[in-house]
């Protein structure tokens, strides 16, 4: 019996080896094709990169690429959440790590235009985004990444009692809103740095007229 119990425990072990071994692989793939669209996308545009180009350069077949995405469409969508997910952890960190909840906000806008900087990620987020995904849908995956990090911001603000507007949920909309509206001036400006310049301005002018500004530490 102890000999049968031993055998059938080592037979377990093995499968979720194996399986494990196999999960590794699955995901390690899934993020070489992520590594290779990405690059495809942002050298030679969503309409542009055809799936085979895709999985040359990640070095595996095509059919391994149908095998996590069923379409160039959603592969397109995996790497732009990437990219969303990079963008609001360095802007999420920036707030958090600020030693009150004004110095946040200014922390995370300042994040913010150094990720918009990365042109990875602003030829992919906001050049190719809406043309490969259509507006509505391009629009949706911002607000799931990216209203969560200004309602933060809003919520410590409040906390500190420094806000004055106390409809947390629709001002985050609005302020999202004016943020891509910005971004999308930005990405089309000839003069791309002092277009980051002119929206830094603007946009805690904004929050600045939002806030207490007695009750500001400085």
């Amino acid at each position: 019996m102890q000999t049968m119990a031993s055998t059938t425990n080592q037979a377990i072990r093995t499968t979720e080896t194996v399986r494990s071994r196999r999960e590794e692989y699955a995901e390690s793939t899934r993020e070489a094709l992520v590594d290779s669209a990405s690059a495809c996308f942002f050298e030679s545009g969503f309409a542009a990169t055809s799936l085979d180009h895709v999985a040359q350069r990640a070095r595996v077949t095509k059919g391994a690429i149908y095998h996590h995405f069923t379409s160039k469409r959603e592969l397109f969508l995996a790497v732009l959440e990437r990219q969303q997910e990079r963008g609001v952890g360095s802007v999420t960190l920036a707030g958090a790590n600020a030693s009150d909840a004004w110095s946040g906000i200014v922390a995370a806008v300042d994040a913010f235009l150094e990720t918009i900087s990365d042109p990875i990620y602003r030829r992919l987020c906001w050049v190719e985004g809406p043309s490969a995904l259509g507006f509505e849908e391009w629009w949706a995956c911002g607000e799931r990444y990216e209203i969560e990090v200004i309602r933060r911001l809003l919520d410590r603000a409040a906390e500190a009692g420094i806000l004055q507007v106390d409809d947390l949920d629709m001002l985050a909309h609005v302020l999202f809103g004016a943020v891509s509206a910005g971004v999308l001036g930005m990405v089309r400006s000839r003069e791309p740095f002092a277009a980051r310049q002119r929206f830094r301005t603007v946009m805690l002018a904004i929050m600045a007229g939002l806030v207490r500004r007695d009750r500001i530490t400085r």
